[in-house]
């Protein structure tokens, strides 16, 4: 159950521990309005737990097997309701525990006319059939900050997901992932104030004219550097095990956006991949890509000479579609930091007349927005305003929000220091920021991840017999 804590409770919270106990006091003294529209999904998931627990009981393991497939098919998309969540919980975690028992019994026990072979097989069909979890790390400059906090609370309640995607600011945060084991990453969250998070150095007036933008790209590149380990990506997942993907946009027209990882481009050094994501036209020059053979001291080389990237948030902050595509992704995280996102992202999700009708105007103003920039286009012919529009048109027509959407909320001021180098005191309320944010959806996520969990730690085990 979600319940809502003013912005003056939340800000006085420093660990999740701490937001517990204020979140039971406040679940303790609101009240929940019935909904009966729910009560046929109440009475589904009592029926099938009971189904399941009278299987369990009575050791009918290959009839037990049969039901789980169905009762999954048939649930899979009520679990993703909140609203459910929030007016069934005790129904959905009871639900979600019997399917778990039964999984992680069927994985230890022989069943009948099944080989050991054939039964992992079938678990990983049904894994497949199922689907993954994947985290969302948005762009957002300064704001994006705030993603290793939602990276840190995740982690710290072992809910980080193995597939994660970073772009812009969000790749920063997702190279560190794919570059650490949770040993160092513990480290890392234990000792923010040693990060280095000053990407932006202004350039002198004659080298701004001559560059063609505003910042000095070495600045970024060993911001970059002191953060993500030398690994490409092929070694970083050799190392890890997580498939962690950044996204990168064309300088050259007719180009589409890139999603690189071990699969896409195993040999491309994920720095790189990082500096070209975090090229902002304007800001940093455009930027090229490097890549070395995957565990040998070779020389690094220009992968694809002839092209250059920049930020990958142009043209695909969450890329949902092609994600779901290569790794199976059936539940999405996004981790949403972008200042001109955050205010739609607010007003969709509160509850409420007042909320709705800005979310109706602003949806409407979107809509005229892009429009407007067709009707443009069909009018103006004339670079650098015409490839202007394409970013704007780009930037519009997207979507930006997951399954869950974690949005911290940022006082009005912040939002002249969206791009700033931070101090040690505004970078600990950048993270803090992060995991506030992060705090009221680690239920759900945990309700949402576990029977994929459990599948692929029953594969796993399975798989050392």
């Amino acid at each position: 159950m979600k319940v809502s804590l003013s912005n003056k409770q939340l800000s006085n919270v420093q660990t999740y521990k701490e937001w517990l106990s204020l979140h039971e006091s406040a679940k303790q003294s609101d009240s929940v309005t019935s909904d009966d529209s729910f009560e046929s999904s109440r009475s589904f998931l009592t029926n099938h737990t009971e189904r399941m627990k009278s299987l369990i009981h009575h050791s009918r393991l290959v009839d037990l097997s049969s039901f789980l497939d169905e009762s999954l098919h048939q649930m899979v998309g009520e679990l993703n309701n909140a609203r459910l969540h929030q007016l069934c919980n005790s129904e959905v975690e009871a639900y979600l525990d019997t399917v778990t028992e039964g999984i992680q019994l069927l994985a230890k026990t022989a069943l009948p006319n099944m080989t050991q072979e054939a039964k992992l097989e079938r678990f990983s069909q049904v894994e497949k059939n199922f689907g993954r979890p994947a985290l969302m790390l948005s762009g957002g400059g300064t704001f994006g900050i705030a993603h290793i906090g939602v990276v840190k609370s995740l982690f710290d309640q072992h809910l980080l997901p193995d597939i994660v995607s970073g772009t812009s600011m969000g790749s920063i945060a997702a190279g560190i992932i794919a570059t650490h084991t949770d040993e160092e990453l513990a480290e890392l969250f234990n000792t923010p104030e040693k990060a280095h998070y000053q990407p932006l150095k202004p350039l002198p007036l004659k080298q701004k004219i001559k560059q063609g933008s505003w910042m000095d790209e070495t600045q970024l590149k060993s911001c970059i550097e002191s953060n993500i380990k030398p690994y490409t990506f092929a070694e970083a997942y050799q190392k890890t095990g997580r498939s962690v993907s950044i996204t990168v946009s064309p300088t050259r027209p007719g180009q589409k956006p890139r999603i690189l990882n071990h699969l896409t481009a195993p040999d491309v050094l994920i720095t790189t991949a990082s500096k070209a994501s975090c090229s902002v036209p304007g800001l940093f020059p455009p930027a090229s890509l490097k890549a070395k053979r995957s565990g040998t001291n070779e020389a690094e080389q220009d992968y694809l000479p002839s092209e250059t990237w920049c930020d990958g948030a142009i043209a695909s902050d969450i890329p949902r579609q092609r994600i779901s595509r290569l790794f199976n992704v059936n539940y999405f995280i996004v981790s949403q930091a972008n200042p001109h996102i955050l205010p739609f992202v607010t007003q969709r999700q509160k509850p409420g007349i007042s909320a709705l009708i800005k979310d109706a105007a602003i949806s409407s103003l979107v809509s005229q927005g892009n429009a407007m920039i067709k009707l443009a286009q069909r009018r103006i012919t004339r670079q650098p305003f015409n490839a202007s529009l394409s970013y704007a048109e780009l930037l519009l027509d997207q979507d930006y929000l997951g399954d869950i959407t974690i949005h911290p909320e940022f006082p009005i001021g912040w939002y002249k220091k969206f791009m700033i180098n931070p101090n040690e005191e505004e970078l600990k309320f950048l993270i803090l920021k992060g995991e506030q944010a992060t705090w009221p959806h680690l239920q759900m996520i945990r309700n949402q991840t576990r029977i994929s969990n459990t599948l692929r730690a029953c594969i796993q085990e399975m798989k050392k017999d």
